[in-house]
C-alpha cells in the first residue's frame, strides 16, 4: 500500500514538471500582448491655450479638451491626470515616458518620427495677425526685416520653412508671450490658432489692432502617443466613437465652439450621402468631386444644411430663444451711428446668457425680412466689412460681458437675399452675467419675445434657482 502511494506521488511529481514546462513553452509562442491603463494615464496638456487648454488662477486645467477627455474617460472608467506646460515641455513628457499622450497637437513629418495619432478631434485655423496699419495684402508682401511671431516647437515653424521659406519667424514659449511682444511693439506679425488668438487678443483689448491677413492652414487636433503604443493608441480611438455626439454638442454649446468640429462616427455616412446627391451629375462634375477630399465635401454640404436652419429660425418669428436686430450701431431712422443700439445688443446677449440661451441675429427687421449689416460696415473707417463688423461685436462683448463669456458666444456672417445677415448663437452662461445699463449694474433674463431687467430681489432670487 506505501508503495504504491509512493508511485503515486513520483508520478504526481513528473505531471507537475511537465505541466511547468509545457506553460514557459506556450507562454514563450504565445506571448501576451495585452495593454493594461496605468493608474491613473496622464495626459500632457497646453497651459496657455484657450478656450482648448489653459489653467485658472489657481493652476487648474481647464477648456473644451479638458472637459472632452474628462468625459472619454469616464466613458472608458479610466482614471485620468493632466500635466500642464507649454508646447516643448508637453513634447518633452511625451518622450521621456512622463506623460502618456498629448491632449491634442497636429500631425507633422518630424512630430512622426517619435509619435504615433489618434483619430482626428477636430479641425483648427492657424491664421497670420499683422499690424491694422500694415499695407499688405499677401504673406509674400511682408518686409524681408519683419519677423513673424511663432510658438516654440509649433507646426508653423516648419510650415514657413516650407511653403514661405523667405519669411523670418522668431519662437516664444508660448501664445501669451507672443501677444505681450506684440503689445510691446517688438514684433508686427505673428501666427496663431483661431479662436485662441482673439480670445488672447481680447484679453489685451487689442482686437483693434491687429488684423487677419490670411489663413495659413487648417489642421486637425490629433492625441499624440509614444512611438510604438498600438495598445494606447487602440484604446484612445475606440473611446472617442464612443462618446454620443448629443454630449459633444453640449460640450461645444459650453465652450462657444461651432458644431461640427470633430470627425465622429458618422462622418462616413455623410460623405456617403454627398456622393449620392452628386451620382446623377455629368462626367465633368463627377471627375470633379472624385478629385476632392472628403473633408471638402463635408464643407460643400454644411453651408446649405446650414440656411436652412437660419430660414427655419427666422421664419419662426422671436420667441424666448430667438431675436430680430435690423442693425448693430446703425440708426436706420436718424441715419447715424446709435450706441444704444449696441446696448440694446448687449442686453440681449446677457438675457440669453442669464437664461437658457438663444439666437440673435442682426440686419434682420421685426417682420423677419433679412435688411443686411451693410450699413453698419460704413461705420468703421479701418475695415468697412464683414472684419470690421465682428471686431466690434468682439470688443463689445469683452468691455460688456468680459472676455470669458467669448467661450458662451459663437457669430457668423451669411448672405441672405443679397444682403449680409449676422448670427449670433449664445450658450447659458455658467455664472450670473450683470451689464452696466445707464450707469447702474442690470441683471436681464428673457421672457417671452424680449428681454426683460430684474430687481435686486427678483434677481437674487432667479439666481439662487438657477445656479
Amino acid at each position: 500500500m506505501i508503495h504504491k502511494q509512493k508511485k503515486r506521488l513520483k508520478l504526481s511529481g513528473w505531471y507537475l514538471v511537465v505541466v511547468f514546462i509545457c506553460a514557459v513553452v506556450l507562454s514563450g509562442l504565445y506571448p501576451s500582448h495585452v495593454w493594461t491603463a496605468p493608474e491613473p494615464l496622464t495626459i500632457a496638456c497646453y497651459q496657455n491655450y484657450p478656450p482648448y487648454s489653459d489653467v485658472d488662477d489657481q493652476g487648474k486645467p481647464q477648456g473644451m479638451l479638458i472637459d472632452f477627455w474628462q468625459l472619454w474617460a469616464q466613458k472608458n472608467q479610466i482614471s485620468i491626470t493632466f500635466a500642464p506646460g507649454s508646447l516643448a515641455q508637453c513634447l518633452e513628457q511625451v518622450k521621456t515616458g512622463r506623460a502618456d499622450f498629448m491632449i491634442g497637437i497636429f500631425k507633422s513629418e518630424a512630430r512622426s518620427a517619435f509619435m504615433d495619432f489618434s483619430k482626428s478631434l477636430m479641425s483648427v485655423h492657424t491664421n497670420l495677425y499683422i499690424q491694422q496699419d500694415m499695407d499688405i495684402d499677401t504673406v509674400e508682401q511682408l518686409p524681408a526685416d519683419i519677423e513673424v511671431g511663432v510658438i516654440k516647437d509649433d507646426f508653423a515653424v516648419s510650415f514657413f520653412h516650407t511653403r514661405y521659406p523667405n519669411v523670418k519667424v522668431q519662437q516664444f514659449p508660448s501664445a501669451k508671450a507672443i501677444l505681450e511682444y506684440a503689445m510691446a511693439g517688438k514684433i508686427k506679425a505673428f501666427a496663431l490658432d483661431f479662436p485662441n488668438a482673439v480670445v488672447l487678443m481680447a484679453e489685451h483689448n487689442s482686437l483693434e489692432e491687429f488684423k487677419n491677413l490670411k489663413t495659413l492652414y487648417t489642421e486637425k487636433l490629433r492625441a499624440g502617443v509614444a512611438k510604438g503604443n498600438k495598445e494606447l493608441l487602440e484604446k484612445i480611438d475606440k473611446g472617442i466613437t464612443a462618446i454620443p455626439e448629443k454630449e459633444l454638442q453640449a460640450l461645444y454649446n459650453k465652450w462657444g465652439i461651432a458644431p461640427r468640429p470633430f470627425i465622429l462616427k458618422h462622418w462616413g455616412l455623410l460623405a456617403g450621402t454627398v456622393v449620392m446627391l452628386l451620382a446623377g451629375c455629368i462626367f465633368f462634375g463627377i471627375y470633379v468631386f472624385k478629385l476632392k477630399s472628403r473633408i471638402q465635401k463635408m464643407k460643400q454640404v454644411a453651408p446649405s444644411l446650414d440656411m436652412e436652419e437660419w430660414k427655419q429660425l427666422i421664419s419662426s418669428g422671436e420667441n424666448d430663444t430667438v431675436e430680430f436686430k435690423s442693425s448693430l450701431r446703425w440708426s436706420i431712422k436718424e441715419e447715424k451711428v446709435d450706441k444704444r443700439l449696441e446696448a440694446v445688443v448687449v442686453k440681449t446677449l446677457s438675457a440669453f446668457m442669464n437664461a437658457r440661451g438663444g439666437t440673435l441675429f442682426i440686419g434682420i427687421n421685426d417682420a423677419g425680412e433679412p435688411v443686411g449689416i451693410e450699413p453698419d460696415y460704413k461705420t468703421f473707417q479701418r475695415k468697412p466689412n464683414q472684419d470690421g463688423f465682428m471686431l466690434k461685436l468682439s470688443d463689445l462683448i469683452s468691455k460688456n460681458l468680459g472676455a470669458q463669456s467669448h467661450k458662451f458666444i459663437v457669430s457668423d456672417i451669411q448672405a441672405m437675399a443679397g444682403k449680409d445677415v449676422c448670427r449670433i448663437r449664445v450658450s447659458p452662461s455658467d455664472r450670473p452675467v450683470f451689464i452696466t445699463d445707464q450707469g447702474k449694474e442690470a441683471f436681464y433674463i428673457r421672457a417671452g419675445a424680449s428681454s426683460i431687467p430684474l430687481g435686486m430681489s427678483q434677481a437674487h432670487e432667479y439666481i439662487s434657482s438657477r445656479w
